[in-house]
Formats: C-alpha cells, structure tokens, sequence
C-alpha cells in the first residue's frame, strides 16, 4: 500500500475514534498500534520507548508544578482579591467591569500557565457581578472566555512547555515571545470592551456613583494585588535574571504560592487536596497525551506520512508563506475538534522537519501556534473554554448565546494571529533581545 493511502488511513482513523469519544492519549497510542501491526509489526518496538523515555525529560517537571501553583490560587480564594481591586479601580467606567475581568484574568494567566482556572474562577465570580449592574450577557461572557484563553498563551504557559519540548526550543525564549502577544491580546479586547460599551452604554453600565470608591479605598486594593505581583517575579523574573531554570521556577512559583496562602490564612487540608487532584489529573492526561503522540509520530514517520506530509505543505504556492497559512488553517481546522494539548503534540513534531526545510524560525511558528489555540479555545463546535464557561453559568444561558458572546473575541484573536504573521518582531523581539540562543 502507498504511503499517501496510509496516510490518509492513519488520520481518518485517527479522527474516527476521536468522535466517538475515545480519549486522546488512547486514540493516538491506539491508532499508532492498529497500523503497526498491518504494515510493519517490528514499529511497535517504539512503544517502549516512548512510554519509559518521554516521561524523563527533566522540563517535565515543570507542568505539575506550574498547575499546582494555579490551582492553590483557585481554590484559595484569593483571586477574589484581584477582582475586588478591579472591580474598585475601574468598575466607574462604561464597561468597567468587563475590562476588568480581562486584566485579572491577565495576571491569572501570568500565574497558572493553564486556561481552566482563570476561565471558571472569573465566571464563578465575575459573572454574577456583571449582572448584578446589568451587563449583557454577550460582553460578560465574552470577556471571560477571551480573559481566560490567555492563560495558554501568557508565561508559564503549560502549551509552551509541551512546543518546547518536542520542537528542541528553548522554554525560556517562548515563555518571553508570549508576553508581547498575550499583552497585545489582552489591550485589544479591553480597548474593544470600552469603545463598545461607550457607544453602547447598555452593554456595560457604570456602576452607580453611590457604589463608588475613595481615593484611598482605591489605592488599598492596588495594594491588595501583591501577592500576584510576587508570584509573576518568583516565577519569571529568576527566568529572565538568569537565577533560575524553568523546572526551577516552576518550584518557586508552587513555594510562593503555598507561602502566600499561609499568610493569608487560607491554606487548608482541602485546599491542598483539591489542588493536588486537579493538578494529578491535568498533569497525568497531559503526559499520557505526549506517550501517545510520541508513538503515534514514530509510527506515521516510519511507515512513511512524514514525507508525504511534507511534500504535500511544501509544494503549497507562495514559498514560505505559502507553507505557513497552510499550517495555520489546519492548526484552526485541527482547533474546531481537538484539544490544545493534543494539537500541539500531534503537529508539531510532523511541521518541525518542514519549517527546518523551508527556514522558518522555530521560535516565532511556536508563538504563532499558541496564538492560534487561542482561536481554538473559542471556536464552535468544540471550543473547550465554550464548555467551560457553560458549565458554571445559570441554566437560563444557552450554549447559542456562548457562541454568540465570543465571535467578536475571535475576530480580534484573528487580527492579532495576522498582526504576529506580518510582524515577526512582536513576537521574536524580546527573546532575542534578553536570551542569546
């Protein structure tokens, strides 16, 4: 049989057993095991050492330990600080609120690495305060669904770990090429929130003068913030000084984390329980996803799809641009039905050899990618953080007025996806400028 036949057997296959919901890790491992023993029985000799070598990369440490930070934030409480803060601070303001969420839901992403906890804490706790004032329904929830999304795309980002590892890219670089677009990301749709709530008042009311704060009351809640602002320093800045490896950060971020939470008298038995199985499960799919990638790529490559795939993207028209719009709409394709993690882990190490032949900077295609999940993240059918959102909202809220509240937010991540694509140097700028690779 030819390899374009097996190709296309392996992916169909591949996708049959998605949507019938079989779990990734399994789907790709399962797949990966079907063709072996068709085709070429002696592949399955890999299995073994993607199971036992995968495991023991040294960054790997890094994902449980960057989820565990984020999850004691969660389930502590103190984001509600961070929300009180905003919601004093700029909560006078047309679409005050809104903005609002998006800016703490930014420092969230600066802590978590993840987007799952920014995503339902702001809409456990930001929702009900919107409609409190009377928002609309499509700027409350758009704001948290974008808000949210960030937490892939801002440092520590888990996705930027994962690219990291099987791109052989620095993990240090890509956490500094994330900052730019996720700022960037995050101005937009503050900018879009205010501009439309100051044409539309009634999207976003102002809170009423006699909710209002002093001056005073204002500049206690800035100094409320602190905890964040300690933790955003434990974790990148002895990256960016030079102190501390990523894995190393990622210790004194979870450190920082527990201690400020013993301050703050909020560190309990079952908050370090429920940190503890969030963080096992997230951490023990993710790394089940990367076993199964792993083989699923060792088996593709050597049964013969990598050169397909390759000679079908590099024959694409237009050079090298040619080549990278094609990765991005099969990276936008790919985001309608799978997860971030298992896009980053099935395509990366299939577009890496290419990228490698046509010149493209490995680091900035990392950028672009992420920024790319973020679309995923809010793309019907199956955008993750749509659910997410749905599952912590009132009943009375549809899954129609989801899509609907985050179209807007997808229009802007595209833009900005067009902005990186123009501008290598939003994204390529300060890794090159503060790490010498």
């Amino acid at each position: 049989m030819s390899a374009i036949l097996i190709t296309v057997l392996m992916f169909v296959c591949l996708f049959i057993v998605l949507f019938l919901g079989l779990p990734v890790a399994l789907g790709l491992g399962g797949t990966a095991a079907l063709f072996s023993l068709l085709f070429a029985p002696k592949i399955l000799m890999s299995a073994p050492s993607a199971f036992f070598s995968t495991p023991w990369q040294h960054i790997i440490v890094t994902v449980p330990l960057f989820i565990f930070m984020g999850n004691i934030i969660r389930f502590s409480g103190i984001a509600k600080t961070a929300y009180d803060a905003a919601y004093k601070l700029i909560g006078h303001l047309p679409g005050g609120l809104a903005m609002g969420t998006v800016q703490v839901c930014t420092i969230f992403a600066a802590i978590t690495g993840i987007t799952p906890p920014a995503t339902i804490t702001m809409g456990q706790i930001a929702y009900p305060s919107m409609m409190r004032y009377n928002y609309h329904r499509g700027i409350a929830i758009g704001s948290i669904g974008a808000g949210g999304a960030l937490g892939a795309l801002i440092p520590p980002s888990i996705p930027f770990i994962f690219y990291g590892i099987l791109a052989n890219e620095s993990i240090g670089a890509l956490f500094l090429g994330g900052i730019v677009p996720g700022l960037m990301l995050a101005i937009m749709y503050v900018l879009y929130i205010g501009i439309r709530c100051k044409i539309q008042p009634h999207m976003g009311p102002a809170i009423p003068k006699d909710n209002r704060f002093t001056v005073k009351e204002k500049l206690r809640a800035v100094f409320s913030i602190w905890p964040f602002i300690v933790l955003i320093f434990l974790v990148l800045g002895v990256i960016w000084l030079g102190v501390a490896t990523p894995s190393e950060a990622a210790a004194f971020g979870a450190g920082g984390a527990l201690f400020i939470n013993l301050i703050y008298g909020k560190l309990s038995w079952k908050v370090i329980k429920d940190s503890l199985t969030v963080t096992v499960n997230l951490a023990g799919m993710g790394l089940w996803i990367l076993i199964g990638a792993t083989f699923f790529v060792n088996v593709f490559s050597a049964l013969g799809g990598q050169g397909v795939i390759t000679s079908a993207v590099t024959s694409m028209p237009g050079g090298k641009w040619g080549v990278l719009i094609m990765m991005m709409l099969i990276i936008i394709l790919l985001g309608m039905v799978m997860d971030d993690w298992a896009i980053i882990m099935m395509t990366t190490p299939l577009f890496v050899p290419i990228l490698n032949e046509v010149g493209i900077d490995t680091l900035w295609f990392g950028i672009l990618l992420v920024v790319n999940i973020q679309i995923a993240y809010l793309t019907p059918p199956f955008g993750f953080v749509l659910f997410w959102i749905k599952s912590i909202l009132p009943k009375n809220v549809n899954m129609g007025d989801v899509y609907r509240s985050v179209f807007p937010f997808i229009i802007l991540q595209l833009i900005a996806l067009i902005l990186l694509m123009i501008f290598p140097q939003l994204a390529t700028w300060l890794p090159t400028t503060m790490i010498t690779k």
